[in-house]
């Protein structure tokens, strides 16, 4: 898939693909993820996969859609439950996993500015999710 989008994918995440190909996270206050930018935390609800067989939690269809929206280098890993999409930039400056507030859920969301900081690596995200 890295190749398909010309994009270096990190090992931990190609892990989490082999492994179990993207699901649904549990629903529970425990699990949300802290947004620094919005001070505010969202639940994820779904870490997509590869050819899951359900279009809505497939990589691939996400990607496609908002290809033209994307920053080069990054992919498009899941959503949370207010339909922001999570992202992750895999090289370069701005590496990490990003929230981003396309349906501006969040008050200080504008054109100019709708993507926030979550964590530096995809590890440190599941680790978030599961604490």
């Amino acid at each position: 898939m890295g190749r398909r989008y010309d994009i270096n994918l990190p090992s931990d995440y190609i892990a989490f693909l082999e492994t179990s190909n993207g699901g649904i996270v549990d629903k529970s206050d425990r699990n949300q993820v802290w947004i620094e930018g919005v001070n505010s935390s969202v639940n994820i609800d779904v870490l997509y996969g590869v050819n899951t067989g359900n279009s809505s939690s497939n990589i691939e269809i996400w990607m496609e859609k908002l290809k033209d929206d994307m920053m080069e280098g990054s992919i498009i890993i899941g959503d949370d439950l207010m339909q922001g999409i999570i992202v992750m930039i895999c090289e370069g400056e701005f590496a990490g996993i990003y929230y981003w507030d396309d349906s501006f859920q969040f008050e200080e969301s504008t054109d100019e500015k709708n993507t926030y900081w979550i964590a530096k690596d995809f590890s440190t995200l599941i680790d978030m999710i599961r604490r």
